[in-house]
């Protein structure tokens, strides 16, 4: 569901930012992309970005193995791309008012990432998914309206800075392909895209939050496979 959930609010920000001046377009379209990670921890779902966060800490806990966490990334990545298309798919079917024109925003933001160097994707990407990570992990320690917060001003400045997020990118590219797309758009583009920015997405949420916060925290602190299996589980996202 997480796909789908992203791919509400990236239907969202491009219907705004396709209304607007450029110069307030990233403002406006980083403010309003909140919905798309509230959906997902309010209502719960599975994203691929934060499991490479959180997936890392259940194998430094020895809650779960190295193997178990490359079985289920991939099929996190696969389960939120289906979501993806499917969103994607219905609002073709609903009219889509964002495709049928090829200067539409959908279609030149698309076309720019799948031309974007493979260094660009994937440093963009880990800065994205660090910010992505960052609100999860700060919604999860926090209450009430400051999980909200937490999820607005990162999900801003991941907006409005011009990061790569996969699982975003995932339903603007199906958007674009459904609708009146460039020639040169492709799905040799699009996969070049994905590579790079889910490499990069999941370096951060390993790197900078799965181990950064592991070794952060003394060792008296961390949680251990035994003391896991005596508590509740914690939901992942």
């Amino acid at each position: 569901m997480a796909g789908a959930y992203v791919g509400l609010g990236i239907i969202l920000i491009f219907t705004l930012g396709n209304l607007l001046d450029p110069s307030v377009r990233p403002l406006v379209m980083g403010a309003t992309f909140g919905i798309a990670l509230t959906l997902v921890i309010i209502a719960g779902s599975e994203l691929f970005t934060g499991h490479t966060m959180f997936l890392t800490l259940g194998v430094k806990a020895g809650t779960i193995t190295q193997g178990q966490m490359w079985t289920i990334l991939p099929q996190t990545w696969l389960g939120n791309l289906l979501g993806s298309v499917l969103v994607a798919l219905l609002y073709n079917w609903g009219g889509g008012s964002l495709l049928p024109l090829d200067t539409s925003l959908v279609h030149t933001v698309a076309l720019a990432k799948t031309n974007a160097p493979a260094g660009v994707l994937f440093f963009k990407g880990a800065l994205c998914n660090w910010l992505v990570c960052l609100a999860i992990w700060m919604a999860i320690r926090t209450e009430g309206a400051a999980k909200f917060l937490a999820i607005w001003w990162c999900l801003l400045a991941f907006i409005a800075s011009g990061y790569e997020h996969s699982v975003a990118n995932m339903t603007l590219f199906a958007l674009s392909w459904f609708g009146h797309h460039s020639e040169s758009y492709t799905l040799s583009g699009i996969g070049h895209n994905l590579l790079w920015v889910t490499l990069g997405n999941t370096f951060s949420g390993a790197v900078f939050m799965g181990l950064g916060y592991w070794y952060a925290t003394p060792k008296a602190e961390r949680p251990s496979a035994t003391q896991t299996a005596k508590s509740q589980p914690i939901t992942t996202h």
